[in-house]
């Protein structure tokens, strides 16, 4: 397979790749989605996936077969997070209030290497994403809807030019609890800052 296909972006130091149908991949997820420390932020620290769910979930997605695109975050060529984005689907469109006439997207990230976290990784990531949603898939509007009680993933947000909308009651399975999450919304009409 050829790699340059399977790039997206690259700053030298941080590369997304789309995610690959492949033993390799499942296994970081199947790590990252079995890690307490990350599971405090996604899904419940009391989660389990075993790796048929993990190939279950995001095999199709991988073999694009699924609206979703998969990829993988390397920062100095390790494989240390995962990304998805998506055209907002039907659903979505609603729940969020939104105009079904422009090209819309959702986006989710996590630094799966802990040893990773607090470094500016996952913001200079979204700005890289920012721009490839723009620029590449026409995106007008990028959504992301972190927890609301996750202020990390919000600044971080914030700091890459995504304003609060309005909070999704009882939205989000976690550690078996229905969760608010906080809607929020980049626009295109406000430039990429791609600075560090």
């Amino acid at each position: 397979m050829d790699w340059r296909k399977q790039m997206l972006i690259t700053n030298g130091q941080i590369l997304v790749r789309k995610m690959q149908y492949s033993n390799k991949d499942f296994f970081l997820l199947f790590k990252w989605l079995n890690n307490k420390k990350l599971l405090s932020f996604i899904e419940g620290p009391s989660s389990k996936f075993t790796k048929e769910q993990i190939i279950k979930k995001y095999g199709p997605r991988a073999k694009g077969e699924h609206y979703v695109t998969p990829c993988i975050i390397e920062f100095n060529s390790l494989a240390i997070g995962y990304l998805q984005f998506y055209p907002l689907q039907e659903a979505e469109i609603l729940e969020y209030g939104v105009k079904a006439d422009k090209k819309q997207f959702g986006l989710d990230l996590f630094i799966g290497e802990t040893n990773y976290w607090h470094q500016g990784i996952g913001t200079t990531v979204l700005k890289l994403m920012i721009q490839y949603l723009f620029t590449k898939q026409g995106a007008v509007d990028i959504y992301v809807d972190p927890q609301t009680w996750n202020t990390r993933a919000i600044k971080s947000y914030q700091k890459c030019g995504f304003k609060k909308l309005k909070v999704l009651r009882e939205h989000e399975l976690f550690d078996g609890n229905l969760k608010d999450n906080q809607l929020m919304r980049r626009s295109l009409d406000k430039p990429p800052d791609l600075s560090e």
